[in-house]
């Protein structure tokens, strides 16, 4: 009798003890399984959003930097370097230069010119091969490009008989 007796008031004490009834109980519960879910979906627009005005900036970005760059810019404006730096005459090494040019689609110039300062304002070299290396990769971003993924180590330049000449045996930087 006594087991019988302590199983129907051992409930009923137990109950006693809580703030809220069976119901109340249920409310909660059922309450807080579906705030959950409405967390996740706020959590999942909020990040949506995010991404969306990422998104939008950087193509606001990319439209402002250029429309539309063919191969016939890019060839245009390496034209212009290349005359530029035609003349490669020097009186010492310290007159000669080397500028990486170009964007490749993993990253990194797609080739490094020599020239000469004595002949070429640094300036206007940088200028240009600053231009190049923006329109090469919004060409290559416009037209989802692939390139080998090896990474060019900045050669050194020498001054030999009067003339700025690319060293390839020797890096100023190797990866």
């Amino acid at each position: 009798m006594r087991t019988r007796l302590l199983a129907i008031l051992l409930p009923l004490c137990l109950t006693a003890c809580l703030d809220k009834t069976p119901t109340e109980t249920q409310q909660v519960t059922i309450t807080s399984e579906t705030e959950a879910p409405q967390k996740e979906l706020q959590k999942l627009k909020e990040n949506t959003q995010l991404q969306e005005n990422t998104q939008l900036q950087e193509n606001t970005k990319n439209n402002v930097i250029a429309e539309s760059v063919s191969i016939d810019d890019i060839k245009t404006a390496k034209a212009e370097l290349n005359t530029l730096i035609t003349d490669k005459q020097c009186d010492t090494s310290t007159q000669c230069r080397i500028s990486a040019v170009g964007s490749r689609a993993c990253g990194g110039p797609s080739s490094f010119i020599v020239y000469s300062t004595k002949s070429a304002s640094e300036k206007q070299v940088t200028a240009l091969s600053d231009k190049i290396t923006k329109l090469e990769s919004n060409y290559n971003s416009q037209k989802g490009m692939m390139s080998i993924c090896q990474h060019l180590t900045t050669p050194s330049t020498q001054c030999v008989e009067n003339k700025c000449v690319k060293l390839e045996g020797s890096a100023v930087s190797a990866f």
